[in-house]
């Protein structure tokens, strides 16, 4: 099994590379909370214009990129396009939209699939989760430089916060130690042949993954970390996106 490992990474040049957006969720804790309108969260507005849209900008702007392909769940493709706006036709990189399937997992195999058939001379691929509006070009080019030495890598925050194991009954039960432990962010990225192998397999061996990083572990893949930004966060109840941006 892979290990995951800290260096710092130097970028000295762009590798050919695609991006995969996810909005092929089902929201339903965001639509279990405050929600009115009952809207995909990657479809809400966010400073004039959509979650996924500022989910995706950012990747639009390094050099090297090849392809942006975004995951959309069935029936949703139409709000896709309208939510990624100037996105579809102001780049000259192509953007394919690909139906994603019941899991998020079965969704970014979609779109490895998707890169392998209209892309595959790229060497890494970088997957984000279209309901994390803020994240920079700073954070994308770490974690890239990171990747280019271990294979794969991904942005974690350190744990500050006391960790408890609760039970059914609400009862603390232990204390968690917390040393070296973080919590993950996105973009995740690999070495394309090797995540898209590692997807293939974890799709036929009936095993639930947490997220892309444990599935290329899983199959030998080493995984780097780079420093997480703390507004790189994803939103997944209603509260979590600013009032001003809220639908009246």
């Amino acid at each position: 099994m892979g290990k995951r490992s800290k260096r710092k990474g130097i970028l000295v040049s762009f590798p050919a590379h695609g991006v995969i957006v996810t909005a092929a969720g089902s929201s339903s804790r965001f639509n279990s909370s405050n929600n009115p309108a009952k809207k995909k969260k990657e479809f809400m507005p966010l400073d004039d214009r959509s979650v996924l849209y500022h989910a995706a900008a950012p990747f639009f702007s390094l050099p090297g990129l090849q392809i942006v392909i975004v995951t959309y769940s069935e029936g949703y493709r139409d709000e896709a396009e309208v939510a990624l706006d100037n996105l579809l036709f102001a780049s000259p990189v192509p953007v394919l939209l690909v139906q994603g399937g019941e899991t998020r997992q079965q969704s970014v195999l979609l779109g490895l699939e998707a890169l392998a058939s209209h892309a595959p001379e790229i060497q890494f691929a970088l997957i984000h989760d279209g309901a994390r509006p803020w994240i920079t070009e700073q954070t994308i080019i770490s974690t890239l430089a990171i990747a280019t030495v271990f294979g794969g890598a991904a942005p974690v925050l350190p744990i500050h916060d006391s960790v408890k194991m609760i039970d059914r009954e609400g009862k603390i039960v232990s204390h968690v130690d917390r040393t070296g432990m973080a919590t993950v962010q996105t973009p995740q990225i690999f070495r394309f042949p090797e995540i898209l192998e590692a997807h293939r397999r974890a799709a036929t061996n009936g095993k639930a993954y947490l997220d892309d990083t444990e599935i290329f572990m899983d199959f030998g893949g080493f995984v780097g970390t780079s420093e997480g930004d703390l507004l790189n966060r994803k939103i997944t109840v209603a509260q979590d996106i600013p009032e001003s941006e809220e639908p009246s």
